[in-house]
């Protein structure tokens, strides 16, 4: 699929029918940047994609590189990854399902690793435009400007995503850094019950500015029953539409209710169910 995408025909459709492991494989990304991006619509079909490994100084990266406003990455299931780019200029988009995405993004999960330099995420680095909708990532995640555990940046919408990995931010400039548990810097669009529980954390030193939060590392626009438990505060500028649990006045359960409450409300067939210690995602 990688080869005949990044040869020029963008637009395939595939459905996977079986499970993938990738350990010891060499991966170019699906989709390496604005010439051959991915235009056409990748269902995973519920299979899972394990043991990815990239380490590379490219600019887009993941199992998809760039993501096209006509594409769609649904139903996947990303395990053990290990992704590592060392991009050195500001642009670098490094995610575990995509790397920069004007599409859609829906269903899909991710466990590993994912290190970067500018906009990192646990499911995508840099979401211009389009819509995450019921993804989630356990991964931990590293980079050096716009990090998050779903997200480095956003400025499509969010719809019921979650992150349960911890989150660093590891500063290394005079630029202005963002660090939050679901998104680095949440701009665009709306974030639509969502929450995060991985730990935020910064290393190092900037004269710039440094933001880091349990949900958003910077905010600028509509948050609705979002929830978070971790070691950070909702962060600088977000929204007063999301709260901590804090497992006394606001419980799991408090927030399931209300997630699926709003869910309910905005027309979405996702909704959250707790069946453990932490809430997951199913489709009606």
């Amino acid at each position: 699929v990688a080869e005949l995408v990044n040869g020029g025909k963008t637009d395939i459709n595939i459905t996977l029918d079986k499970d993938i492991d990738l350990t010891g494989k060499e991966w170019t990304p699906i989709g390496t940047g604005y010439s051959n991006k991915y235009t056409g619509t990748f269902d995973g079909g519920g299979h899972t994609i394990k043991g990815l490994t990239v380490t590379t100084n490219d600019q887009f990266v993941g199992l998809f590189g760039y993501l096209d406003k006509a594409g769609t990455v649904k139903n996947v299931v990303m395990e053990g990854i290990q992704i590592t780019s060392n991009h050195v200029l500001m642009s670098g988009n490094t995610g575990g399902v995509v790397g920069y995405s004007w599409g859609t993004i829906e269903n899909c999960s991710v466990s590993g690793s994912v290190s970067g330099t500018d906009c990192v995420g646990g499911v995508v680095g840099s979401q211009k435009a389009g819509s995450i909708i019921g993804c989630s990532s356990s991964a931990t995640v590293k980079g050096k400007h716009y990090v998050g555990g779903v997200a480095g940046e956003k400025w499509g919408t969010m719809t019921a995503c979650y992150a349960t990995g911890n989150v660093t931010l590891e500063i290394a400039s005079q630029k202005n850094n963002f660090g939050g548990g679901v998104v680095g810097l949440n701009g665009g669009s709306r974030v639509l019950a969502c929450y995060a529980t991985g730990n935020v954390t910064s290393t190092g030193s900037s004269t710039g500015n440094v933001h880091i939060g349990g949900l958003f590392g910077d905010s600028y626009t509509t948050v609705t029953a979002c929830y978070w438990k971790n070691n950070q505060e909702r962060g600088y500028k977000t929204a007063p539409e999301s709260t901590k649990v804090d497992g006394t006045y606001v419980t799991w359960q408090k927030a399931v209710d209300a997630m699926n409450t709003a869910l309910r409300n905005a027309g979405s067939e996702w909704r959250y169910e707790l069946n453990g210690a932490l809430p997951t995602l199913r489709k009606q």
